[in-house]
């Protein structure tokens, strides 16, 4: 059964035709490939072994495990993004291995809802990207154990206590069910998927009423693409109204300057400025309540440990929505999101360690933050938080940095990211080729040149950033196009493109401060267009929230690097603070993103005692 269309008002390439040029994320994605084909097949298969009882000879990989089919998965879109063919062959003799497994020892398709998503997804990927036949087996027998095993009595409003009888996460199920349904037509994946609706809180969205209560974070977003699905296959409007509130809530409410979101993994907590909250310390709050209802509805304090945002996987969760979106609807806003992330989050992490560390969760704490891979929690039969969830995501991320950059329909390309790449595709009867051969998001200029087989008449349709409210300028081999530059919208150039034609979009990059919400309207993170900047060093800030640029300077000779005027960190007048991109940020060096920002002459001199 060929994957539904009639819902997409564009597409993207699914992994094939996109190519990144030599940058910071072509080197990142390049980095995690090799670690990951280092990993034994043995070790990787121990884990899903060891969570069925089963015992063997290999060390395994330390972690909770369950990440096979997000392992098998990654590689798979991998190797179609790269055609490094190691990545097919790692991928097919995981499946491979685990298929023989599986008819030896059946338990091992007995996963719960967690290990069933990931399994199924994984094996799904392997279908559609690299022809694996074996899959529709494999996928049927865990279906058919999933339909057997899962208890759908328990309470459906998503509040992760004994409750949930340790189905964890069952709302991100209908997802790839009804992906399977879509591939391979059986009934049983699309009832299967229905029956894990999550109408508690897909009907409060449609309501608009947003008092959903303390909810897990990352998978709260992920279920999103759940209701994708569901539009997907039944074309029911509600399920895309379901996305678009959703998102405009998600974003509007949800979300620090770098889109990441989730403190302490949660979303939705009973307390309207808990996104500030979650940034403050005991210190700050002076007598108010330090503590909240967390996700699994518990009474807790807000601790450093658990960190502001879960990267790896809140980003996948945010690349599937955004491109579900930008896919049904066609609307350039949605890409906003995902460029966020793709910048400021997953595109800062530092490199996985071989012993499975990675950055679990970003820090944006007003008292200070670190790049750190050390995860500083333990569970409760000493698994350390190596080789888990985030580790089955970032490369899934990775992978994805290819696939959302340019969508096409019939009559027109879309860039919807501007990362240095070329897309190289049948287009319109020949081959086009569009290389961006900018230095995007390190600068503010982004080109492109298009290579044809002969001269052609269609629209190439550029996103217009969401900051981009600045002095824009667009031109045409140095000719300057008079076209509308409205943020959030799709920059329109259709004309006749001949072979070797060089188009040049600078969207100018402006210095302002996003406050954290509107309950801590001075505590506020300095940008410069789409990249989030941080202070080397703790202070108080004193100028104009609003004119950030009046009193932060550009430091000469150093690429984007600010600082402040003389007078303008507190009580002290001498001293300056210097601020860099988050992203390019070092491991293990303190960072100060969110600040305590005052109008000049607000802040009182030292008394004396």
């Amino acid at each position: 059964m060929e994957r539904t269309k009639t819902t997409d008002r564009i597409r993207p390439l699914w992994y094939r035709g996109v190519t990144l040029e030599e940058s910071h994320y072509k080197a990142q994605r390049e980095e995690t490939i090799e670690l990951y084909l280092s990993l034994k097949n043995e070790d990787i298969l121990h884990n899903a072994m060891r969570r069925a009882g089963l015992e063997d000879q290999s060390e395994g990989l330390p972690g909770w495990g369950g990440n096979l089919g997000q392992f098998m998965g990654a590689f798979a879109k991998l190797y179609c993004v790269t055609g490094d063919i190691r990545l097919k062959e790692k991928a097919l003799a995981l499946a491979n291995a685990w298929a023989d497994l599986a008819q030896e020892h059946p338990q091992l398709l007995h996963g719960g809802t967690y290990g069933f998503d990931k399994m199924i997804g994984g094996l799904l990927d392997l279908y559609e990207y690299l022809g694996y036949a074996r899959a529709k087996e494999l996928v049927s027998k865990l279906t058919d154990v999933s339909i057997a095993d899962l208890d759908r009595s328990i309470d459906r409003d998503g509040l992760q206590d004994e409750r949930m009888h340790g189905q964890i996460e069952w709302y991100t199920l209908p997802e790839n069910l009804y992906r399977a349904y879509q591939l391979f037509g059986d009934e049983k994946y699309k009832e299967h998927a229905q029956a894990w609706h999550y109408d508690y809180m897909w009907e409060k969205i449609l309501r608009r009423d947003f008092k959903i209560g303390p909810r897990h974070a990352y998978s709260h977003v992920n279920c999103l693409s759940s209701a994708a699905r569901a539009y997907e296959v039944t074309g029911e409007q509600k399920y895309l109204d379901i996305m678009e509130i959703a998102y405009d809530e998600l974003t509007a409410h949800h979300c620090y300057a770098t889109g990441g979101y989730g403190p302490g993994e949660n979303l939705f907590v009973d307390r309207d400025d808990y996104l500030g909250f979650m940034l403050e310390s005991p210190w700050d709050l002076r007598g108010e309540d330090p503590t909240f209802v967390n996700f699994a509805g518990n009474r807790v304090a807000r601790s450093d440990a658990w960190g502001s945002c879960e990267i790896s996987c809140c980003a996948w969760a945010v690349f599937k929505f955004c491109s579900y979106l930008l896919r049904h609807t066609g609307k350039a806003k949605y890409g906003m999101w995902a460029e966020q992330f793709l910048y400021n989050c997953v595109g800062g992490q530092p490199p996985i360690k071989p012993n499975g560390e990675l950055l679990y969760y970003a820090q944006y704490f007003a008292d200070g933050g670190m790049k750190s891979t050390v995860d500083r929690r333990i569970q409760a039969m000493g698994h350390n938080f190596v080789w888990q969830c985030c580790s089955g995501t970032f490369p899934q991320d990775v992978a994805e940095y290819a696939n959302m950059l340019y969508y096409c329909d019939d009559e027109s390309i879309y860039v919807s990211q501007y990362i240095p790449s070329t897309l190289c595709f049948d287009f319109r009867g020949q081959k086009v080729s569009l290389r961006n051969f900018s230095d995007f998001p390190k600068h503010s200029r982004a080109a492109f040149e298009l290579k044809l087989e002969k001269t052609a008449s269609f629209p190439i349709r550029f996103r217009v950033p969401h900051w981009a409210s600045g002095k824009n300028t667009v031109t045409i081999n140095g000719c300057p196009a008079d076209v509308p530059v409205i943020p959030d919208e799709w920059l329109v150039l259709d004309r006749e493109w001949h072979d070797g034609d060089i188009v040049a979009i600078d969207y100018e990059f402006r210095l302002f401060f996003k406050p954290v919400d509107e309950y801590r309207p001075n505590l506020a993170a300095l940008c410069f267009g789409p990249v989030v900047l941080v202070s080397t060093e703790m202070t108080l800030l004193e100028g104009d929230i609003s004119d950030p640029s009046s009193w932060i300077v550009p430091v000469k000779g150093e690429e984007m690097t600010f600082r402040t005027l003389p007078g303008h960190t507190g009580a002290l007048k001498h001293i300056c603070r210097t601020f860099v991109p988050y992203y390019t940020y070092p491991e293990d060096k303190w960072y100060f993103m969110y600040h305590r920002v005052y109008a000049e002459g607000e802040l009182k001199p030292y008394r004396k005692y």
